[in-house]
């Protein structure tokens, strides 16, 4: 009986510890994750908004959000990351059958519908002249890519004047190394970007440099908050 008495007592004990060691307060761990300021071809800062004469628009949700993606290549063991980025309101500007993209710099976050070879963000622009940037994953001849024709240069839209403006263009590398011609004569896409602005004009055309190109908007009004 005496045994069992103190068994019992042995147990209470125990369960009184037990529940004292519940009610401390135990620390919350808390990740830090990089925050990706905007750079300044590209200041997609947080209510920031641009509108186009085709009545396309970008606008910048108001806050930072966390995006968690896969940063490694298609055939490598999955590596995922996470950053604080810009979230960008696309209205059919970039990735047309998205809503939104989040903004890393001069990169963006590929389309839903983009290839399973496609890196994670697609570059949309370089500072450095005659720099080629990826926008698409190699696909047997087939690659996207962007590249920086013209830095430091300006254009008149309207009645303003832009100033420190570089102009990029997009084409598939196979017309440049199958087809023999040089990369600039293979542009099927050009654009201008304007220091503190961002994207200010898109041009579509083929092939011959200075010809056969149309413009598919320019820009009317923005505003930047930094």
């Amino acid at each position: 009986m005496r045994r069992t008495i103190i068994f019992g007592v042995i147990i209470v004990l125990i369960g009184l510890i037990s529940c004292e060691k519940d009610k401390e307060i135990k620390p919350i761990e808390s990740v830090a994750y990089d925050t990706i300021i905007p750079l300044d071809y590209f200041p997609a800062y947080p209510g920031s908004y641009w509108i186009y004469d085709n009545n396309d628009t970008l606008k910048v949700a108001d806050q930072y959000e966390k995006y968690i993606f896969n940063s490694a290549e298609y055939d490598e063991v999955p590596d995922y990351d996470t950053l604080i980025l810009p979230k960008l309101i696309l209205n059919g500007v970039f990735n047309p059958t998205d809503t939104f993209a989040y903004v890393n710099g001069y990169s963006i976050s590929k389309e839903r519908i983009s290839d399973y070879r496609d890196p994670a963000f697609k570059y949309i622009l370089s500072e450095t002249e005659d720099s080629t940037f990826a926008i698409g994953g190699r696909f047997q001849i087939h690659q996207i890519i962007g590249k920086t024709i013209k830095t430091d240069t300006s254009i008149i839209i309207g009645s303003a004047t832009y100033d420190n403006v570089l102009i990029t263009i997009e084409l598939d590398l196979a017309c440049h190394e199958q087809g023999g011609y040089p990369i600039d004569s293979c542009a099927y896409k050009r654009e201008y970007y304007a220091k503190g602005i961002g994207l200010i004009k898109r041009e579509s055309g083929g092939y011959i440099p200075d010809e056969n190109w149309t413009t598919d908007f320019e820009l009317k009004e923005y505003n930047i908050i930094n």
